[in-house]
């Protein structure tokens, strides 16, 4: 079975349709949260590992157990102490585009971009070896782009369905739901341009792109699947 990733506009079902996706192909399915929680899991007591050794692992554990593999092979690579990764892994992975494309650019955050990247490649790649997994955002289409059983879709929706979608899963009005949109998609566009001199919906990177107002999420979902399986 591939990695499959799925990138594409804020509010057009990315994560909606990489969940049930991951589900009926029985893969792991790996987004900014799951990534969040999992590496605030690498600071388990002894007690709570010894637990989990009792008993089969759940998928987010096994990802946990992944980062922490991850953590250990960049610290010995660096000598010793750990180059990049910290005590805040849980807090990096889990930034959203906006908290990462901040204005006006310090050096500090110019750095702090850099660790970011470093980081997200590092652990998508690994993903991407350790298995089978859907993978949602990160530009991990163009990190896995040389990946040889990648298979990288995009989602879009006209505006006004994605407006729907955000107040709907976010539980906000409109006008905020407007305003996140807006900011997730000026960062996300900016992202892609500084460090990977694309735009997010080149199609170049991209195996299939989708209208997921025009199919509806099932339709989405059933399309990755037969590709995904063929």
């Amino acid at each position: 079975m591939p990695i499959i990733t799925i990138n594409g506009q804020f509010g057009a079902g990315g994560p909606e349709i990489g969940a049930e996706v991951a589900r009926r192909l029985e893969m792991d399915y790996v987004d900014r949260r799951i990534l969040e929680e999992a590496a605030k899991r690498l600071g388990a007591t002894e007690e709570a590992v010894a637990e989990r050794e009792r008993r089969p692992l759940s998928r987010r554990e096994r990802l946990a157990r992944l980062l922490q593999g991850i953590l250990e092979r960049s610290a010995a690579a660096g000598g010793g102490e750990d180059p990049y990764f910290g005590p805040d892994l849980g807090v990096l992975l889990g930034r959203q585009y906006p908290e990462v494309m901040r204005e006006p650019i310090t050096r500090a955050d110019e750095l702090d971009d850099q660790r970011f990247l470093q980081v997200t490649q590092e652990v998508i790649r690994e993903l991407a070896s350790s298995g089978s997994a859907v993978i949602i955002g990160r530009a991990s289409n163009l990190i896995l782009r040389d990946h040889p059983t990648a298979f990288h879709v995009g989602v879009a929706a006209p505006s006004e369905e994605r407006l729907r979608r955000v107040a709907e899963r976010e539980g906000v009005s409109r006008e905020e739901a407007a305003r996140l949109m807006d900011a997730h998609e000026r960062a996300r566009t900016a992202f892609y341009r500084k460090f990977f001199k694309v735009t997010p919906e080149d199609p170049a990177f991209l195996h299939l792109l989708m209208n997921t107002h025009l199919l509806g999420d099932k339709r989405a979902v059933e399309v990755i699947v037969r590709a995904a399986r063929a």
